[in-house]
């Protein structure tokens, strides 16, 4: 968004220039320059006169000369950069010294002009001035814009937005509100869908690293080559396909957090290249001889069990016991149950408001229902089957739950064949989509657990999603 003062190109409002110089001939012919160019230009004879003019009027840009009788240029310059620290200042004089150049720089002047005057240089000098105006403007807006989303981020990640009154939870609040200021490394465990990324957003935001960024990076999503790529960046030529530099994460991460989702699928090189840079707050690029320091809080996440990880020799010890400071484990929705109605009528309310429906309310034979599920998919899958029912029921009570089970796990797919048979190549091609699109519903598009689930490689895997068009971001 531009400043409310810009010059003639946005047509919002002129650009207010005060010029001070006791020569009447000058005064008048920067009026008629300046006025013409469509700047708002105002006049004063001398020192005094001007700082009454600048107490009574908001000026973008003062032009002055540098020798008048009663408050000298050099002594108004001063004068203005205490009172106004934001105007903009143009030195003119016809008595041009180096030394006098380089003292009212020092003062903050932007610009500095001998006469006999050139009214096309003064005419770009204002044009830049004008644009660098705007810059400032923009930058307090957009901090003021960051600032707000501070706020907002800072509330909806308040523990006071995380639904939850069992036991278990309010464990894991305390363990929260213990953390969230220090600047330790955190993992958490816990299923899938259980609430780790919400957690890991909820500590940064209530930490003296709140202003700074929070990236998320999903181990579990990506190919082993490409991870440590993506975490460390790399540099113009480090592989085939690499055709420019590349920032990494962490690097993005520099002055915040980063989130390490799915910790117990990086590789071996992955693992001992974090380890270096958890010990040396720093690391080299792909392709790189630089070392990049960085300033990033740890905070990584896993749903299997690290410590049997470390004991079959599948993850390294001494990174374990760097990212295992402080660790949180999250409870599964099951061992939680009188957390269920609680989030249960939460996703109603949101999303009844997001479709533009009236207010729903549970009957207790849907309560019923809710508690009497497994729930292995968490929290993530009762947000699911609540947006599932709110879109199906006409009812402003709901009586029944639309809970669709996975057969997934048990590698069981039931499919109706259709009373005329289409060709078996068709057939198959459709049985493997739906397969597909379950799995990524049920491991909500965790690759590596579809892969796990499937039997396809991770090549074969990521080839038939691009075929069948499924992109992994829908189904997080």
């Amino acid at each position: 968004m531009r400043a409310p003062f810009l010059n003639r190109s946005y047509k919002v409002m002129k650009l207010k220039i005060l010029v001070v110089d006791d020569e009447d001939s000058i005064r008048h012919t920067f009026k008629l320059r300046l006025s013409k160019w469509g700047y708002d230009v105002h006049l004063a004879p001398d020192g005094t006169s001007g700082m009454e003019l600048l107490a009574s009027n908001d000026f973008h840009v003062v032009i002055t000369d540098l020798k008048m009788p009663g408050i000298m240029g050099n002594e108004l310059v001063k004068l203005i950069r205490k009172r106004h620290p934001d105007i903009e200042i143009i030195v003119i004089t016809g008595f041009a010294t180096v030394e006098a150049a380089v003292e009212v720089m020092k003062d903050g002047v932007c610009d500095f002009l001998c006469k006999p005057l050139d009214f096309l240089k003064i005419k770009s000098i204002l044009k830049k001035t004008d644009e660098r105006l705007a810059l400032k403007v923009e930058n307090k807006l957009l901090k003021k814009s960051i600032s707000k989303l501070q706020n907002e981020l800072g509330e909806k990640y308040s523990l006071d937005e995380i639904v939850g009154k069992s036991e278990p939870m309010n464990v894991v609040f305390q363990l929260i509100e213990s953390v969230a200021p220090l600047d330790t490394s955190i993992l958490i465990s816990g299923e899938t869908g259980t609430g780790k990324e919400l957690i890991a957003k909820t500590i940064h935001y209530n930490s003296p690293r709140a202003s700074g960024p929070i990236v998320t990076v999903d181990c579990g999503s990506l190919p082993e080559t490409l991870l440590e790529s993506e975490l460390f960046g790399h540099k113009k030529g480090a592989f085939t396909g690499a055709i420019a530099d590349r920032a990494g994460r962490f690097k993005q991460a520099d002055g915040g957090t980063i989130f390490l989702d799915e910790i117990s699928s990086a590789s071996s090189a992955v693992q001992k290249k974090l380890l270096r840079l958890i010990q040396e707050k720093a690391f080299q690029p792909l392709g790189g001889e630089t070392v990049i320091e960085v300033d990033i809080r740890i905070i990584a996440a896993t749903n299997e069990n690290l410590i049997q990880l470390v004991q079959e020799g599948r993850f390294r010890r001494d990174l374990f016991y760097r990212l295992n400071v402080v660790p949180i484990q999250l409870p599964p929705l099951r061992e939680r149950k009188e957390d269920i109605p609680l989030l249960a009528r939460h996703f109603l309310e949101i999303f009844s408001h997001q479709l533009g429906l009236n207010p729903m309310s549970l009957h207790p034979e849907a309560v019923t229902q809710l508690i009497s599920h497994s729930w292995p998919g968490n929290v993530r899958e009762l947000s699911n089957v609540m947006e599932r029912t709110v879109i199906l029921t006409q009812d402003k009570i709901i009586r029944k739950v639309f809970i669709t089970e996975m057969a997934c796990d048990e590698k069981i797919i039931n499919v109706t064949l259709p009373s005329l048979f289409p060709p078996l190549k068709d057939q198959i091609v459709e049985v493997e989509r739906n397969y597909l699109k379950l799995a990524m519903e049920r491991y909500h598009g965790r690759i590596n657990q579809v892969v796990t689930c499937s039997g396809i490689n991770t090549r074969t895997l990521f080839r038939k999603l691009r075929l069948y068009n499924l992109d992994k971001k829908e189904y997080r």
